[in-house]
């Protein structure tokens, strides 16, 4: 298992919805805090990580374009969140709290460091 330290960084998010539709953006995490966005949304959320390389959380995702589509059909939703750590990433599955037929697979792969802030 790797160090708390190494979550932080940034990623290249894509997913994809149970009803086939796709998408792509940017995760930025911050210790257990991720930030992120694409051409529609922004999101944030936090996860936990558990034993064997296990990753839970959430992510809450707002509409902010009218010129973009998201992968579900709503302006504000929470992602539930679980799935496995990897060496270069993560790969997380969950659904769309209070809508569990909104299901989602997101695969996250390490692209950078965050900069230092000292």
């Amino acid at each position: 298992m790797s160090t708390e330290t190494e979550i932080s960084g940034i990623y290249s998010a894509v997913f994809r919805s149970n009803n086939n539709q796709v998408g792509s953006g940017v995760a930025v995490f911050s210790n257990y805090f991720v930030h992120g966005g694409d051409a529609a949304c922004y999101y944030r959320g936090k996860c936990i990580r558990g034993e064997h390389n296990t990753i839970t959380g959430y992510i809450e995702v707002v509409k902010y374009s009218a010129a973009a589509s998201p992968i579900f059909p709503f302006d504000s939703y929470r992602l539930l969140l679980n799935g496995i750590e990897m060496d270069s990433g993560f790969e997380l599955s969950g659904q769309v709290e209070g809508h569990p037929h909104f299901m989602i697979q997101i695969s996250l792969q390490r692209m950078d460091d965050l900069i230092d802030q000292d």
